[in-house]
């Protein structure tokens, strides 16, 4: 398991190093890149002051508050382009060929698909955003530790349930070898998380609570840390990622399983 763990550790490091080379060769466009990213992010900080200049609350959120849902969405997604940003890149593995070359070689072609490239450029706007978190939970008043580790345990199974979404994606390239419809789909519902789930009608609530769990995965650690979520909800949110994670996996086996290569 040790030895596996390694094995994995040196590709991931070594494709990251790739990525980054990249990165780097071709400065100015990566450096526009990140101020935009940037600026995205300091305009909405911006238009969320502005609406608060008019209300008091949103949903019975404060500035403070709403500013805690808005991080944390951007915590959970930017987690998730820095480690799975590989399946933007899926289908053209699988339409050129470089799947082929991933079944047979000495590592998981699920690893190879899912973590084959890293955005550092996340990593850099990540920073500031660590940075704004910390300075909310200043804001708010001393809670117990176990919120905080709820926070910290909800925010990681968000990435989980991220990641089974991003599995499922893949495996939905390698038997359609189609994508960009999929995933940018998930991109344009993930949006709605920047606000917590309760400024939407109920039919809405219970679409991002079950159907595409954007809520489990943004809405309910701000929440947790809040003392605004239940011990029932908390349990639900492991349960869905596991559950989650777990029919993903088989779902991958299949796809696999269904492949006929490139080629034939």
């Amino acid at each position: 398991m040790t030895q596996a763990l390694r094995r994995y550790g040196r590709v991931w490091t070594r494709t990251a190093s790739m990525a980054m080379q990249v990165q780097l060769t071709y400065r100015l466009g990566s450096f526009g890149f990140l101020l935009g990213k940037m600026i995205r992010l300091l305009f909405f900080f911006a238009f969320v002051v502005a609406i608060f200049n008019h209300v008091e609350s949103i949903a019975g959120y404060g500035l403070v508050e709403t500013a805690l849902f808005f991080l944390t969405y951007n915590l959970v997604d930017m987690i998730a382009q820095i480690f799975f940003r590989g399946v933007y890149g899926a289908r053209r593995a699988v339409n050129e060929g470089d799947f082929d070359f991933y079944l047979v070689q000495p590592c998981s072609p699920l690893f190879r698909m899912v973590f084959s490239s890293v955005d550092f450029l996340d990593v850099v706007t990540l920073l500031p955003v660590l940075a704004m978190i910390g300075m909310t939970f200043a804001r708010l008043p001393a809670y117990d530790w176990t919120r905080y580790a709820a926070y910290a345990l909800l925010v990681a199974n968000g990435v989980a349930i991220v990641f089974a979404i991003h599995v499922f994606v893949c495996g939905l390239a390698v038997r359609t070898q189609e994508l960009e419809n999929a995933i940018w789909v998930y991109r344009d519902v993930m949006f709605m998380g920047k606000f917590p789930v309760d400024v939407y009608a109920k039919p809405v609530r219970a679409a991002l609570t079950f159907v595409i769990p954007i809520a489990v995965m943004t809405t309910f650690p701000a929440k947790a840390l809040l003392g605004k979520l239940s011990p029932s909800w908390a349990l639900y949110a492991v349960a869905l990622a596991v559950v989650s994670t777990a029919l993903a996996a088989v779902w991958w086996r299949g796809s696999v399983a269904r492949y006929t290569s490139s080629s034939s």
